[in-house]
């Protein structure tokens, strides 16, 4: 070999040597506090950011239902003006199916991705992109305003299905998919009970799922379908029926626990947003002293940190109606900010 060309050698088997050693490093899975960003979804199809600032109108919105993100996008549920099922990514309209009856009254609720797949609850079906898969023997069922949840391509739907035509009670219900197929399944909900719900569905794999609801108005959640009573803060007789949880319970799996969040009684309010933690419980009471309801927009976990959105109803010192939206994490306050009742939020 030429001893002219030798350096010149050296230096490119050195360089391709370092670029086959270079990868690229993956994106973190969950953003540092001061780089997440929030937005707020309302019915009517407006965004709005932390601080309250209106983001975005979602165009020709009739009504919008859920929002969630994959990384840097952000996709929410819903029916456009022209009566049409879909979803607005980063704001733009997508029609996810086209072939339904025009008058059909459409029951737009949970969302859900996996990989290049959308999927939504179209009572009856579930849409997934352009394919339109029944939910089996759906005539008597109820799906839950979170009822949809996907993890790694397999999608599970909540509700409550009534057990008979002539006026039998609902029943906690579970549709699982398997090979394109939605059957169900009652969950167990315990000896003399006569009735319960689902209302949130969340799993974080192909196998395992926490769903929440109630028993007979108590509060309750099934793990792998397991049924797990959650305890109340105040003393109730079994024969008071007049208890009765104020909004959805949501749950999730964190850190190799389980935590739940909705409302109960407490303290003389009807509706206090109350937290289950691996069975201790607290309350988050934003103003106590003019709040009289308060409602569950939204459970995330993220990384080791708990948000959760909740919508405040109260009386100013002016004694004027308000709605505020109020940003939890880790049990505190993040921010608040009134005027606008959300109903469910993302991190981007």
């Amino acid at each position: 070999m030429n001893n002219h060309y030798t350096p010149f050698l050296l230096a490119l088997a050195l360089l391709l040597l370092l670029a086959s050693c270079q990868h690229d490093d993956p994106e973190p899975r969950f953003k540092p506090e001061d780089q997440r960003t929030f937005l707020f979804l309302t019915p009517m199809g407006e965004i709005f950011d932390i601080n309250g600032k209106l983001v975005t109108q979602l165009p020709k919105c009739q009504y919008a239902c859920g929002i969630i993100s994959d990384k840097s996008d952000y996709f929410v549920s819903g029916i456009s003006q022209k009566e049409r099922v879909g979803y607005w990514k980063n704001g733009k309209w997508n029609t996810l199916h086209v072939d339904f009856v025009d008058d059909v009254d459409h029951w737009i609720d949970g969302i859900g991705k996996w990989d290049y797949y959308l999927y939504l609850l179209d009572y009856p079906n579930v849409l997934k992109n352009s394919g339109i898969f029944p939910l089996e023997d759906s005539g008597n069922f109820l799906p839950a305003k979170q009822g949809l949840a996907v993890s790694e391509g397999k999608c599970y739907v909540v509700g409550s299905k009534k057990t008979d035509t002539s006026g039998g009670n609902y029943l906690p219900t579970l549709y699982t998919e398997h090979k394109g197929k939605y059957t169900y399944e009652m969950l167990p909900i315990g000896e003399d009970a006569t009735l319960g719900e689902c209302t949130c569905v969340y799993a974080y794999d192909a196998t395992h799922t926490v769903i929440g609801g109630s028993i007979n108005g108590r509060p309750a959640i099934w793990v792998d379908k397991q049924l797990q009573m959650l305890p109340l803060s105040e003393p109730v007789s079994e024969e008071d029926e007049s208890y009765a949880i104020g909004s959805v319970i949501l749950a999730i799996e964190s850190n190799g626990g389980f935590y739940a969040v909705g409302t109960e009684p407490y303290h003389g309010n009807d509706a206090v947003v109350t937290i289950w933690n691996n069975g201790s419980i607290s309350h988050l009471e934003f103003d106590p002293d003019h709040t009289i309801s308060s409602d569950v927009a939204g459970l995330i976990g993220y990384g080791d940190d708990i948000y959760i959105a909740t919508v405040e109803y109260s009386f100013n010192e002016n004694n004027e109606f308000t709605t505020t939206t109020v940003l939890w994490k880790n049990g505190v306050v993040v921010k608040a900010f009134a005027g606008v009742q959300t109903c469910g939020f993302t991190i981007v």
